[in-house]
């Protein structure tokens, strides 16, 4: 019984820990692609670092990419981490799953801790994650 519980406990802990990490930024970012504010989402991320340019045509391609989004693979579903790449305690890789109505997708968001909070450092997507999960799976068979 005494596990079971030691067991819950540190269930529960590493959940509270991963909902509060990085700021947040993750989660806020994913809460505005589900709500279909394209543009609230990347101006939130872009709003987290004062170094980055707000008004750069790398921010308005990727508003245009990501508004177009719905009409390709459907609406917005889910996100799940898939990866954590940290290096230190100070960078963060993290690749999400995302499911859309027609197929999963891909992004990867970048953090970065250069003080007391974590602020946004790069984001990309694509659809190839199913091409690199066919790649992996048969590469395990060859093995």
């Amino acid at each position: 019984m005494k596990k079971i519980f030691a067991i819950l406990t540190l269930l529960l802990v590493s959940t509270v820990a991963y909902a509060g990490s990085y700021n947040g930024i993750p989660d806020k970012f994913f809460n505005y692609l589900a709500q279909g504010k394209t543009d609230d989402a990347i101006d939130f991320l872009y709003g987290t670092n004062p170094w980055v340019r707000k008004n750069s045509d790398q921010v308005t391609n990727l508003k245009g990419e990501l508004s177009k989004l719905n009409r390709l693979v459907g609406k917005y579903l889910f996100h799940e981490l898939i990866l954590e790449q940290t290096v230190g305690s100070r960078y963060a890789h993290l690749i999400y799953l995302v499911g859309y109505e027609r197929q999963p997708l891909r992004f990867e968001i970048k953090v970065y801790k250069p003080g007391e909070k974590w602020r946004f450092q790069g984001v990309s997507f694509d659809a190839r994650i199913t091409d690199d999960i066919e790649k992996l799976a048969n590469q395990k068979i060859l093995k």
